[in-house]
């Protein structure tokens, strides 16, 4: 394989640092720090490309952040300042990226241009190719063997992180330069924007395994989730057996302890093969429950919806649009693919434990049957609350009791919630 030589003068040009920079800022001029090197984005190359050509550049420390996911699973992110560290990151990419994506088997879809899981070009669509895989057994019985890497980033050997630069690569100061960024932690940092491709690097000797010395047909990474489908249950085994000695010994990583091999389903009630968001079986293709949630929950959010949409649009949905388009009173399903939904309610969502006791102001209210439980309403409303339009949600029934009885001509009027034995407004029960 033809490495990449002299590619340090493209790199540490001002213009390919200023492309550099602005690319890093995209989505990200909030921040009082960014707009204040966008302000000088040209003097800030200057003196990135002065820097780096005198060899003056040296990784930050990372601040060490903790939090947890939507899924529950607590992750450690490591932050970088935004320059001169992601500028500089930005510009390897610059340089190196197409070099990187040449070298990877097509079987691979994340973080990776004109690729992922519904992209337009159905070679690289995860989606797409998953489903025809699945058709081809036709009356078949399908096996799948799914597993992901036991925490992979922080697991990558920093060592044979290196050795596969060097296999892209033979500028000496370049290799230098990326060389300080790999060994500033242990494996890859969560949060690093070259983290990402780097991983695919790393694992991209597990694709050749299995599409070169193996010869599996139906092999699918995302990440380091992956898939492998068969009709033959013990070449399934057979390949695991590879798989995770390769792993091991010529990658230092290990399989978690969810690998399994298990018959694809053919109906709702038997096991689908949840993956890339989506759940495979012979004769449907669902979406992920989270995602449902996550949708039904943002329906009404102009700029969500679209997304959301474009996900449901690729899998067996028609059901689940009907039905979420049918919560908000019978709107036109043409109104969600224009991106015409308004939101009702302003502001954040607060906690009516919060407004006990304190003066509010009533804006506007919504009380409909309850969907969770029969023969109750639920409300949402819309206040005033310390200047701030706020809006709060609930099953509260004498709230709901007396909501229903006031005319909206006669909206806004000022309030005080109280608790006692169920929340109400005040005066409007006896407190005694």
């Amino acid at each position: 394989m033809k490495r990449l030589n002299n590619v340090w003068s493209t790199f540490s040009d001002e213009e390919t640092l200023l492309t550099a920079i602005r690319t890093a800022a995209k989505g990200k001029r909030k921040y009082r720090k960014v707009r204040r090197v966008l302000k000088k984005d040209k003097d800030a190359a200057h003196e990135l490309s002065v820097m780096l050509n005198a060899g003056k550049f040296k990784p930050s420390p990372y601040k060490v952040d903790k939090i947890k996911t939507e899924y529950g699973k607590e992750r450690e992110i490591f932050k970088l300042p935004f320059y001169p560290d992601r500028c500089v990151q930005h510009g390897i990419s610059q340089v190196m990226r197409k070099k990187w994506d040449n070298s990877l088997t097509s079987d691979t879809y994340a973080c990776l241009k004109d690729r992922g899981i519904n992209c337009k070009k159905l070679r690289y669509n995860l989606n797409h190719k998953v489903k025809r895989a699945i058709r081809s057994f036709g009356n078949k019985r399908v096996y799948i063997f799914k597993m992901d890497i036991k925490k992979c980033y922080p697991s990558v050997d920093n060592d044979i992180m290196a050795r596969t630069y060097r296999r892209h690569c033979k500028d000496k100061r370049m290799l230098e330069l990326m060389d300080s960024i790999n060994y500033n932690g242990k494996g890859l940092p969560i949060g690093n924007f070259l983290s990402q491709l780097e991983i695919n690097l790393y694992l991209s000797p597990l694709d050749r395994l299995a599409k070169e010395v193996l010869k599996v047909k139906y092999y699918f990474r995302y990440m380091d989730d992956i898939v492998l489908m068969s009709d033959d249950k013990s070449e399934l085994h057979q390949w695991q057996w590879r798989i995770l000695n390769f792993l091991w010994y010529e990658l230092h990583l290990e399989s978690n302890h969810k690998r399994q091999i298990f018959p694809l389903g053919e109906n709702l009630s038997e096991r689908g093969l949840d993956f890339g968001g989506y759940v495979y079986r012979k004769n449907s293709t669902m979406v992920r429950k989270r995602i449902k949630k996550a949708f039904a929950k943002r329906r009404h959010k102009p700029k969500s919806v679209p997304s959301y949409m474009g996900i449901l649009q690729c899998c067996d949905a028609k059901n689940l649009i009907d039905k979420i388009v049918n919560r908000d009173n019978d709107m036109d399903l043409s109104q969600l693919l224009q991106n015409k939904i308004e939101r009702p309610f302003e502001g954040d969502n607060i906690k009516i434990e919060q407004l006990i006791d304190k003066p509010i102001e009533v804006l506007n209210f919504e009380v409909r049957p309850s969907e969770k439980k029969p023969n109750t309403d639920y409300l949402k409303m819309q206040i005033r609350f310390e200047g701030k339009k706020r809006f709060v949600g609930g099953g509260y029934q004498f709230l709901c009791a007396v909501l229903k009885q006031i005319d909206k001509s006669n909206l806004p009027f000022e309030t005080i919630i109280r608790n006692k034995r169920g929340y109400y407004f005040d005066g409007t029960i006896n407190e005694e």
